[in-house]
């Protein structure tokens, strides 16, 4: 009866976390689709905009080690909660800001919160789930971050033209901040858990082992360069559907929300192909998913606005599911190479070093549109840099099943 109403209770869970994903999301980065209007109105470059996305990540990557570390060393039950919390109130704060320097701390703030929610969900799906459904867990627990976004992008360029930008990014904050109740009031450790032994105390000598392993270094380091993609389209696909594809802001964001349909889509199917039709092998997922995206890459180099609305939207959900449908594979291959007892710190060291991508993404994509007046460069450029990664993911070990 206990494991059946764990097994029940784990899927409650599993949908819990999910949700703080959409809600995370919806709130940290809602500044994506309101881009243009905030380009407009600050009179910012693409440049500008592109330090919008990496501001945010740049208080993930400074803070994802020791957040990691609370996260093992407190637990999930108050570190979850916390992180929504900064989003939410520095994410409202921006509604009040008036200069690009002030959005850019603020962002940098909001971004702190988000470094705690990939390692805290990370040792929720690893507590509840056994290994033959980790990897499907942790893709269902991903769709969140894509539906996020989808809500988002369909939702708050409708509100910002009909109540302005502000008081969109007012709705954005109070989002996060209702995820804060349901994390506290939902939230339950697994009953394989003793309540004497949780959190287990940290081994002295383990954050070392994960710094000094290969194979997490290598996955760490090459994850930069799918970052620098996913946060690059995430950032400036409202833009260039807008300047290349001459579409109005309506149906660029929705362009956008499909990006992050195709996402959904992606996380669904990749857990499932690498847990049952690959056996939990986990690299040579991430080897087809690179080698599909820098095809889209070249493929979105070519495009015009003379090619059918249809054929474009579908190229979109592709490249989303591929480009942005990564990450669950990812982070179920970094606990598997770290082993049971790090999984918070082994994600928040991984990320700390992946989310330069985030850092530095945007800001070179939107440097060579601004310097050459042109997408095709970028996406050329992208495309080719993600040959060259998912090349070297080859050189991965996984460990043995």
């Amino acid at each position: 009866m206990r494991l059946n109403q764990h097994h029940n209770y784990a899927w409650v869970i599993l949908a819990l976390i999910t949700c703080m994903h959409v809600m995370n999301i919806f709130s940290g980065r809602s500044l994506i689709p309101l881009g243009p209007l905030l380009q407009s109105d600050l009179n910012l470059s693409h440049v500008q905009i592109g330090m919008f996305t990496s501001m945010y990540f740049a208080g993930a990557f400074c803070f994802s080690l020791p957040m990691g570390w609370l996260v093992d060393k407190i637990g999930v039950y108050w570190t979850m909660p916390l992180g929504q919390l900064i989003v939410g109130v520095f994410i409202f704060s921006i509604s009040l800001a008036e200069s690009f320097f002030l959005i850019c701390i603020l962002l940098f703030l909001a971004g702190i919160g988000h470094a705690a929610i990939n390692p805290a969900t990370g040792k929720v799906v690893m507590a509840w789930f056994p290994i033959k459904r980790r990897a499907t867990a942790m893709g269902l627990k991903q769709t969140g971050v894509p539906i996020g976004g989808a809500m988002a992008a369909i939702f708050l360029p409708a509100a910002a033209l009909a109540w302005g930008w502000r008081n969109a990014l007012i709705i954005s904050g109070l989002v996060s901040l209702v995820s804060v109740a349901l994390s506290l009031i939902l939230y339950r450790r697994p009953a394989h858990v003793k309540q004497e032994n949780y959190p287990a105390p940290l081994p002295p000598c383990r954050l070392s082992e994960i710094i000094w392993n290969r194979d997490i270094m290598l996955l760490s380091f090459l994850m930069i360069g799918f970052l620098m993609l996913q946060s690059s389209l995430e950032t400036y696909l409202v833009f260039y559907c807008r300047d290349v594809l001459n579409f109005t802001l309506i149906t660029a964001g929705i362009m956008l929300s499909m990006v992050q349909i195709g996402a959904v889509f992606g996380r669904l199917v990749w857990g499932p192909v690498s847990d049952i039709l690959l056996r939990a092998q986990r690299k040579h997922v991430l080897i087809i998913i690179g080698g599909i995206s820098s095809l889209m890459c070249m493929v979105f180099a070519l495009l015009t606005f003379h090619i059918p609305l249809w054929i474009i939207g579908g190229l979109v959900l592709i490249f989303g599911a591929c480009a942005i449908g990564w990450n669950a594979i990812y982070l179920v291959l970094v606990v598997e190479l770290a082993g049971r007892g790090n999984e918070g710190r082994a994600i928040g060291i991984s990320l700390s070093i992946a989310f330069i991508g985030h850092l530095i993404g945007p800001p070179i994509f939107g440097y060579c549109v601004d310097y050459f007046e042109s997408y095709t460069v970028s996406w050329l450029i992208f495309g080719f840099m993600m040959i060259v990664v998912t090349s070297l993911i080859t050189f991965i070990r996984e460990p043995l099943k």
